[in-house]
């Protein structure tokens, strides 16, 4: 699973994956993310003109289809199955027409460590220092005055940068960005077939207990620490 992310850079993040930065005053820098608050990813449409137009905008951590009458649905749908996501129908319309870019300094994952209660949290990260570019997908939904865009994070089963858990986000590199946004791309096989995971591109750290409440946030929390044993 993918639960929890830090975003600290807008003009970065839009900088790297060539995208007009759209983000409103209010929005600001945490490390500290979880479902249902705002995170920043990168979509592309077509104008009026048929021309492509990348941005860099806010959502809401956790899809939300037009179809869904109950919005409190989207809390349980921060993350989708690379394996389902073509079929599923909270998600299958989206992973059709409306892919996303979710671009992070890294992400948290959890590991038990034996004869402990508490499981040990570790931060990920890129082992070349650029921001991780996690694959996503994004919806609108509209219901009389309230509205929201909303996202979701694809996850896969782990590969061998995620030594801790079962599964991990899907990392997009560079050379499928492209391919991934392509809103004239609706090959569900050819589209399914960049959900797996790569090897030898993150790195990982043990970081504070700290980090297990949304209410902590800063830079520190990334930091390396002992692992617990």
């Amino acid at each position: 699973m993918c639960g929890r992310i830090a975003q600290s850079d807008p003009s970065r993040y839009a900088q790297r994956l060539a995208a007009l930065a759209d983000v409103g005053p209010d929005w600001a820098p945490s490390w500290n993310i979880g479902p249902t608050a705002t995170v920043l990813g990168v979509r592309e449409r077509r104008d009026p003109a048929g021309e492509v137009a990348r941005t860099l905008t806010e959502f809401s951590w956790g899809l939300l289809p037009g179809w869904c009458d109950d919005p409190s649905q989207a809390v349980r749908s921060f993350n989708a199955r690379a394996e389902s996501v073509a079929t599923k129908p909270m998600f299958r319309s989206a992973f059709r027409s409306r892919r996303l870019l979710v671009p992070v300094d890294g992400f948290y994952e959890w590991a038990a460590v034996p004869g402990r209660a508490r499981k040990q949290p570790y931060f990920f990260r890129r082992a070349d220092g650029d921001p991780v570019v996690l694959a996503g997908l994004w919806e609108y939904w509209k219901r009389g005055e309230d509205w929201r865009r909303s996202a979701t994070v694809i996850t896969s089963a782990a590969g061998p940068d995620m030594p801790v858990h079962d599964r991990q986000p899907v990392v997009l590199e560079p050379d499928v960005w492209d391919r991934w946004l392509d809103p004239d791309l609706d090959d569900v096989t050819a589209l399914r077939a960049l959900l797996v995971p790569r090897d030898g591109v993150l790195v990982h750290h043990p970081v504070s207990m700290a980090v297990g409440s949304v209410r902590n946030d800063g830079p520190t929390l990334v930091g390396e620490v002992p692992a617990a044993g």
